[in-house]
């Protein structure tokens, strides 16, 4: 079926430690980066003729992420009984955003999340 598919970013620095991991066992840092990708059907544009305001794709991905920014993310408590790797932060940002979505753009569903650590290392999670 046809649909749309828009995106938005968000950013933030922060640390972390992944244990049993070679050199990310001690706290090093990132900026990360965070673009959430939203599907619409075709068929239910509004009445504008728009799929979702990117404001509210941006806004969601925003405050998804917005505790992390200059934290140390192993103290956070969706970390607590899992490392804050770049597939965890994924998911957090996932459930966070469905959850804002639902009720700030009900035609919306999460396509993708994709988090990158480094300009050249990323992860995409589709739920």
């Amino acid at each position: 079926m046809a649909h749309y598919l828009l995106s938005a970013e968000a950013a933030f620095a922060a640390a972390h430690t992944l244990p049993g991991v070679e050199k990310c066992e001690r706290m090093h840092g990132h900026n990360w980066r965070v673009r959430l990708t939203v599907r619409v059907e075709a068929d239910v544009l509004d009445e504008g003729g728009m799929a979702v305001d990117f404001r509210v794709v941006e806004e969601a991905v925003r405050d998804a992420v917005s505790e992390f920014d200059h934290a140390y993310l192993n103290d956070l408590e969706p970390f607590g009984d899992c490392p804050p790797t770049a597939e965890r932060l994924a998911v957090v940002v996932c459930e966070r955003t469905s959850h804002r979505l639902a009720s700030a753009a009900p035609a919306a569903r999460i396509d993708a999340v994709e988090i990158w650590e480094t300009p050249q290392y990323r992860v995409e999670y589709r739920p």
